[in-house]
Protein backbone atom coordinates (compact mmCIF):
# COMPACT_ATOMS: atom_id res chain seq x y z
CA UNK A 1 0.00 0.00 0.00
CA UNK A 2 1.59 3.48 -0.81
CA UNK A 3 0.92 6.89 0.50
CA UNK A 4 3.31 9.10 -1.73
CA UNK A 5 3.83 12.96 -2.27
CA UNK A 6 6.71 13.04 -5.12
CA UNK A 7 8.29 16.67 -6.29
CA UNK A 8 8.03 17.61 -9.79
CA UNK A 9 11.07 18.05 -12.18
CA UNK A 10 12.73 21.76 -11.55
CA UNK A 11 10.81 22.85 -14.59
CA UNK A 12 7.45 22.14 -13.38
CA UNK A 13 7.76 23.32 -10.22
CA UNK A 14 6.21 26.95 -10.82
CA UNK A 15 3.09 24.95 -11.79
CA UNK A 16 3.11 21.78 -9.79
CA UNK A 17 3.23 22.03 -5.93
CA UNK A 18 3.04 18.12 -5.82
CA UNK A 19 2.34 14.68 -6.86
CA UNK A 20 -0.01 12.76 -4.83
CA UNK A 21 0.10 8.82 -5.26
CA UNK A 22 -2.23 6.51 -3.49
CA UNK A 23 -2.23 2.51 -4.01
CA UNK A 24 -5.00 0.90 -1.48
CA UNK A 25 -6.43 -2.39 -1.08
CA UNK A 26 -9.64 -2.78 0.91
CA UNK A 27 -13.23 -3.49 0.40
CA UNK A 28 -15.49 -0.80 0.46
CA UNK A 29 -17.62 -1.55 2.67
CA UNK A 30 -14.47 -1.79 5.33
CA UNK A 31 -14.56 2.02 5.09
CA UNK A 32 -16.61 5.18 5.74
CA UNK A 33 -16.94 7.92 3.13
CA UNK A 34 -14.08 9.43 3.37
CA UNK A 35 -14.35 13.41 4.99
CA UNK A 36 -12.72 16.26 2.55
CA UNK A 37 -13.36 19.29 4.30
CA UNK A 38 -12.08 22.58 3.04
CA UNK A 39 -8.69 22.68 1.76
CA UNK A 40 -5.99 25.15 -0.43
CA UNK A 41 -6.31 22.99 -3.67
CA UNK A 42 -6.82 22.77 -7.66
CA UNK A 43 -5.77 19.35 -8.80
CA UNK A 44 -5.96 17.10 -11.91
CA UNK A 45 -6.58 13.50 -10.93
CA UNK A 46 -6.13 10.21 -12.36
CA UNK A 47 -8.43 7.90 -10.92
CA UNK A 48 -6.41 4.54 -12.69
CA UNK A 49 -8.56 2.10 -10.69
CA UNK A 50 -11.50 2.05 -8.87
CA UNK A 51 -14.51 4.14 -9.22
CA UNK A 52 -15.38 7.47 -6.74
CA UNK A 53 -18.40 9.02 -5.44
CA UNK A 54 -18.26 12.44 -4.11
CA UNK A 55 -21.08 13.34 -1.62
CA UNK A 56 -22.33 16.65 -0.66
CA UNK A 57 -23.35 17.44 3.09
CA UNK A 58 -25.21 20.30 1.94
CA UNK A 59 -27.05 19.35 -0.80
CA UNK A 60 -27.63 15.75 0.09
CA UNK A 61 -26.34 14.60 -3.25
CA UNK A 62 -23.94 11.69 -4.53
CA UNK A 63 -22.22 12.04 -7.74
CA UNK A 64 -19.95 10.02 -9.92
CA UNK A 65 -16.40 11.71 -10.37
CA UNK A 66 -14.70 11.18 -13.75
CA UNK A 67 -11.65 8.87 -14.16
CA UNK A 68 -9.73 12.02 -15.24
CA UNK A 69 -11.25 14.59 -13.11
CA UNK A 70 -10.04 17.93 -12.58
CA UNK A 71 -10.43 20.04 -9.06
CA UNK A 72 -11.29 23.61 -8.99
CA UNK A 73 -11.03 25.53 -5.84
CA UNK A 74 -13.02 23.40 -3.07
CA UNK A 75 -15.25 25.77 -0.71
CA UNK A 76 -17.06 23.94 1.10
CA UNK A 77 -16.48 20.17 2.52
CA UNK A 78 -17.39 17.43 0.35
CA UNK A 79 -16.64 13.24 1.49
CA UNK A 80 -15.71 10.59 -1.08
CA UNK A 81 -16.04 7.25 -1.60
CA UNK A 82 -14.12 4.38 -3.19
CA UNK A 83 -16.81 1.86 -4.74
CA UNK A 84 -17.24 -1.87 -5.98
CA UNK A 85 -13.29 -2.41 -6.06
CA UNK A 86 -10.61 -3.42 -3.58
CA UNK A 87 -7.22 -2.05 -5.52
CA UNK A 88 -7.36 1.55 -5.47
CA UNK A 89 -5.19 3.81 -7.37
CA UNK A 90 -4.91 7.13 -7.82
CA UNK A 91 -2.42 9.58 -9.37
CA UNK A 92 -3.09 13.49 -8.10
CA UNK A 93 -1.11 16.53 -9.92
CA UNK A 94 -1.45 19.53 -7.17
CA UNK A 95 -1.14 23.25 -8.79
CA UNK A 96 0.49 25.75 -7.16
CA UNK A 97 -1.76 29.01 -6.79
CA UNK A 98 -2.58 30.68 -10.57
CA UNK A 99 -1.28 27.25 -12.52
CA UNK A 100 -4.52 26.04 -13.60
CA UNK A 101 -5.61 29.36 -15.15
CA UNK A 102 -2.24 29.54 -16.60
CA UNK A 103 -2.20 26.30 -18.38
CA UNK A 104 -6.28 26.60 -19.57
CA UNK A 105 -6.94 29.87 -19.93
CA UNK A 106 -9.98 29.65 -17.94
CA UNK A 107 -11.31 31.69 -15.27
CA UNK A 108 -11.06 30.28 -12.07
CA UNK A 109 -14.27 31.47 -10.60
CA UNK A 110 -15.94 28.93 -13.52
CA UNK A 111 -13.97 26.19 -12.02
CA UNK A 112 -14.73 27.12 -8.69
CA UNK A 113 -16.38 24.31 -6.25
CA UNK A 114 -16.56 22.03 -9.57
CA UNK A 115 -15.21 18.76 -10.33
CA UNK A 116 -14.94 18.47 -14.26
CA UNK A 117 -13.96 15.71 -16.36
CA UNK A 118 -10.78 16.81 -17.53
CA UNK A 119 -11.04 15.90 -21.02
CA UNK A 120 -13.85 17.97 -21.76
CA UNK A 121 -11.64 21.14 -20.40
CA UNK A 122 -7.86 19.97 -21.49
CA UNK A 123 -8.14 17.63 -24.09
CA UNK A 124 -9.01 13.70 -25.04
CA UNK A 125 -4.73 13.03 -24.09
CA UNK A 126 -5.61 12.22 -20.85
CA UNK A 127 -7.34 8.79 -21.28
CA UNK A 128 -3.75 8.44 -23.31
CA UNK A 129 -1.82 9.08 -19.90
CA UNK A 130 -4.88 7.04 -18.10
CA UNK A 131 -3.73 4.27 -19.86
CA UNK A 132 0.09 4.83 -19.79
CA UNK A 133 -0.61 4.56 -15.67
CA UNK A 134 -2.50 1.68 -15.65
CA UNK A 135 -0.09 -0.29 -17.79
CA UNK A 136 3.29 1.59 -15.76
CA UNK A 137 5.27 -0.98 -14.13
CA UNK A 138 6.30 0.67 -11.06
CA UNK A 139 5.20 4.38 -9.38
CA UNK A 140 8.17 5.44 -10.88
CA UNK A 141 7.12 5.03 -14.60
CA UNK A 142 3.60 6.51 -13.09
CA UNK A 143 5.98 9.77 -12.27
CA UNK A 144 7.42 9.86 -15.35
CA UNK A 145 4.45 9.93 -17.50
CA UNK A 146 2.38 12.51 -15.66
CA UNK A 147 5.67 14.58 -16.44
CA UNK A 148 5.72 14.09 -19.81
CA UNK A 149 1.92 14.73 -20.13
CA UNK A 150 2.65 18.26 -17.80
CA UNK A 151 5.65 19.27 -19.93
CA UNK A 152 4.09 19.34 -22.98
CA UNK A 153 0.89 21.54 -21.39
CA UNK A 154 3.30 23.60 -20.41
CA UNK A 155 4.05 24.76 -23.59
CA UNK A 156 1.28 25.37 -24.39
CA UNK A 157 0.29 27.57 -21.43
CA UNK A 158 -2.53 29.95 -22.34
CA UNK A 159 -1.99 32.70 -19.81
CA UNK A 160 1.98 34.66 -18.15
CA UNK A 161 2.81 34.49 -14.61
CA UNK A 162 1.41 37.73 -12.87
CA UNK A 163 2.50 38.85 -9.00
CA UNK A 164 -0.77 37.39 -7.96
CA UNK A 165 0.53 33.77 -8.52
CA UNK A 166 3.02 34.38 -5.85
CA UNK A 167 0.74 36.07 -3.43
CA UNK A 168 -1.26 32.99 -4.05
CA UNK A 169 1.49 31.17 -2.91
CA UNK A 170 2.79 33.72 0.15
CA UNK A 171 -1.35 33.37 1.61
CA UNK A 172 -1.06 29.71 1.11
CA UNK A 173 1.67 29.05 3.42
CA UNK A 174 1.46 31.58 5.80
CA UNK A 175 -2.54 32.40 6.03
CA UNK A 176 -2.73 35.46 8.50
CA UNK A 177 -4.69 38.38 8.04
CA UNK A 178 -3.52 40.83 5.58
CA UNK A 179 -4.76 44.07 4.65
CA UNK A 180 -6.45 44.38 1.15
CA UNK A 181 -4.49 47.55 0.42
CA UNK A 182 -0.98 45.92 0.93
CA UNK A 183 -1.74 42.72 -0.79
CA UNK A 184 -2.73 45.25 -3.56
CA UNK A 185 0.19 47.15 -3.71
CA UNK A 186 2.10 44.09 -3.81
CA UNK A 187 0.58 43.55 -6.78
CA UNK A 188 0.85 46.88 -8.87
CA UNK A 189 -2.59 47.13 -8.44
CA UNK A 190 -5.93 49.27 -7.19
CA UNK A 191 -7.86 47.05 -4.15
CA UNK A 192 -10.42 46.48 -7.12
CA UNK A 193 -8.37 45.77 -9.49
CA UNK A 194 -6.09 43.21 -7.23
CA UNK A 195 -9.39 41.59 -5.95
CA UNK A 196 -10.89 40.87 -9.81
CA UNK A 197 -7.55 39.30 -11.39
CA UNK A 198 -7.40 37.16 -7.97
CA UNK A 199 -10.72 35.14 -8.53
CA UNK A 200 -10.33 35.12 -12.22
CA UNK A 201 -6.77 33.64 -11.43
CA UNK A 202 -7.60 31.18 -8.03
CA UNK A 203 -10.90 30.90 -7.93
CA UNK A 204 -12.50 32.93 -5.07
CA UNK A 205 -11.30 36.22 -3.32
CA UNK A 206 -8.22 36.46 -1.21
CA UNK A 207 -9.93 36.74 2.34
CA UNK A 208 -11.52 33.71 1.80
CA UNK A 209 -8.66 32.14 0.30
CA UNK A 210 -6.53 32.78 3.25
CA UNK A 211 -9.63 31.67 5.79
CA UNK A 212 -9.34 28.32 3.94
CA UNK A 213 -5.48 27.93 4.71
CA UNK A 214 -5.28 28.82 7.86
CA UNK A 215 -8.65 26.51 8.50
CA UNK A 216 -6.68 23.65 6.82
CA UNK A 217 -3.48 24.31 8.50
CA UNK A 218 -5.06 24.22 11.78
CA UNK A 219 -7.02 20.74 11.08
CA UNK A 220 -3.08 19.27 10.09
CA UNK A 221 -1.50 20.73 13.00
CA UNK A 222 -3.76 19.39 15.42
CA UNK A 223 -3.88 16.11 13.84
CA UNK A 224 -0.01 15.97 14.79
CA UNK A 225 -0.45 17.60 18.21
CA UNK A 226 -3.14 15.86 19.77
CA UNK A 227 -2.61 16.53 23.16
CA UNK A 228 -2.83 20.79 22.31
CA UNK A 229 -6.87 21.93 23.55
CA UNK A 230 -8.08 23.74 21.00
CA UNK A 231 -8.20 26.87 22.54
CA UNK A 232 -4.79 26.32 22.40
CA UNK A 233 -4.58 25.77 18.97
CA UNK A 234 -6.63 28.33 18.12
CA UNK A 235 -4.33 31.20 19.55
CA UNK A 236 -1.70 29.84 17.17
CA UNK A 237 -2.80 30.75 14.53
CA UNK A 238 -4.49 33.68 14.63
CA UNK A 239 -8.15 33.11 15.76
CA UNK A 240 -9.42 35.74 18.48
CA UNK A 241 -10.47 32.60 20.47
CA UNK A 242 -12.34 29.31 20.07
CA UNK A 243 -15.78 30.37 19.04
CA UNK A 244 -14.23 32.00 15.90
CA UNK A 245 -12.45 28.42 15.53
CA UNK A 246 -15.54 26.24 15.21
CA UNK A 247 -17.28 29.46 13.06
CA UNK A 248 -14.86 27.95 10.40
CA UNK A 249 -15.30 24.48 11.05
CA UNK A 250 -18.99 25.08 10.83
CA UNK A 251 -18.35 26.42 7.90
CA UNK A 252 -15.96 24.83 5.99
CA UNK A 253 -16.18 21.39 7.67
CA UNK A 254 -19.82 21.15 9.03
CA UNK A 255 -19.66 19.64 12.28
CA UNK A 256 -17.28 20.73 15.20
CA UNK A 257 -13.53 20.37 15.55
CA UNK A 258 -13.39 17.35 17.72
CA UNK A 259 -15.78 16.06 15.48
CA UNK A 260 -13.99 16.37 12.46
CA UNK A 261 -10.60 14.83 14.57
CA UNK A 262 -12.84 11.52 15.07
CA UNK A 263 -13.80 11.35 11.43
CA UNK A 264 -10.23 12.16 10.59
CA UNK A 265 -8.75 9.01 12.31
CA UNK A 266 -11.34 7.29 10.02
CA UNK A 267 -9.60 7.85 6.84
CA UNK A 268 -8.19 4.88 5.08
CA UNK A 269 -4.60 5.87 4.98
CA UNK A 270 -4.71 6.56 8.64
CA UNK A 271 -5.87 3.14 9.16
CA UNK A 272 -3.85 1.23 7.32
CA UNK A 273 -1.15 3.23 9.09
CA UNK A 274 0.62 5.08 6.10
Amino acid sequence: MTFREVRPCLALQPYVRNYLLVNLFYHPADFPKTPYPTRIEQALVFFVRGLITSYDPLTGRTVPIAQNALFGQQVSRLDFQCVAQTDFLMVQVIFQPGALFRLVGIPGTALTGQFCDGESVLNSELQTVHDQLANAKDETEMIERVEQYMVSKLKKARRDAHPIDRIGELLLHHPVPFSLDWLADQANLSPRQFERKFNERIGIGPKLYSRIGRFFQTINYKERHPDQDWLTVAVKFGYTDYYHLAKDFKQFAHVTPSLLMQEYAQRPEIIVNL
